[in-house]
């Protein structure tokens, strides 16, 4: 774990800004060890409060990025710390042109992947699977065969779209099993994005902090997970701040 960092709800989020990000991602890439990077919104705070395996998970990671206005704001106001926002579509989309990093990406639907190969034929894209739907014990229908896809391909670095909860779980029970990818990334939604199957807020939205009622416009059946991001997410921080001063 990075020592630039500040901590909320047990976790340490990364105060790196996203070309530090970046740099230390083409470290990793280029060692032996095999590291993974958990982009960190509010909502997982909330849902890691009543999911012990989620939390061990997001405590545990290499790296947890601050993918999230709502973290940035938190970071601020728990320590005065200023806290870049790294997102985990940003990181991809960088990701994408460095040239020693090989991508295999996981998750999504077939069209969606297809469009992002055609989309980025020239980029750095070893090869890519949606994979299917996770069962219960967050296994993949065909996982072995999918795991032997992702060793052949020679990527160095996994990108995994199941949704959180499920990428990240997935990832870290079944990081060993691929030697050669030596970084892997849990990203949400950003192949829908990348891919154009969705579109990410207006820059000045996301600058403000309001991309997340983009998405309730565009998206009005996300409105449960907007209110943990937003509701409950600011109760549980303004408890923790309660506690600091304890």
């Amino acid at each position: 774990m990075s020592s630039k960092t500040f901590q909320i709800m047990g976790i340490n989020i990364s105060a790196l800004n996203k070309k530090e990000t970046i740099e230390l991602i083409n470290n990793w890439v280029a060692g032996e060890k095999q590291r993974m990077i958990v982009t960190v919104n509010p909502e997982f705070l909330v849902l890691a409060k009543s999911h012990q395996q989620f939390l061990n998970v997001l405590q545990t990671a290499d790296l947890a990025t601050c993918d999230g206005f709502g973290l940035m704001l938190a970071g601020l106001f728990l320590e005065g710390a200023k806290v870049p926002r790294v997102t985990g579509s940003d990181l991809s989309l960088e990701l994408l042109s460095q040239n020693n990093c090989k991508l295999f990406l996981l998750g999504s639907t077939d069209d969606v992947l297809k469009r992002l190969n055609k989309k980025f034929a020239q980029h750095n894209i070893s090869g890519y699977c949606s994979g299917g739907v996770i069962d219960d014990n967050y296994q993949l229908p065909q996982q072995d065969q999918i795991i032997e896809q992702i060793k052949a391909s020679g990527a160095n670095l996994l990108l995994t779209a199941f949704g959180q909860i499920k990428q990240e779980i997935w990832i870290k029970k079944n990081l060993d099993r691929m030697p050669n990818i030596k970084v892997a990334i849990g990203v949400g939604g950003t192949f829908d994005f990348l891919s154009g199957q969705i579109k990410r807020a207006p820059k000045l939205m996301r600058q403000l902090g309001l991309e997340w009622l983009y998405r309730l416009i565009i998206q009005p059946s996300r409105i449960l997970r907007i209110w943990r991001a937003t509701a409950v997410f600011g109760y549980l921080v303004i408890k923790e701040k309660i506690k600091l001063f304890k």
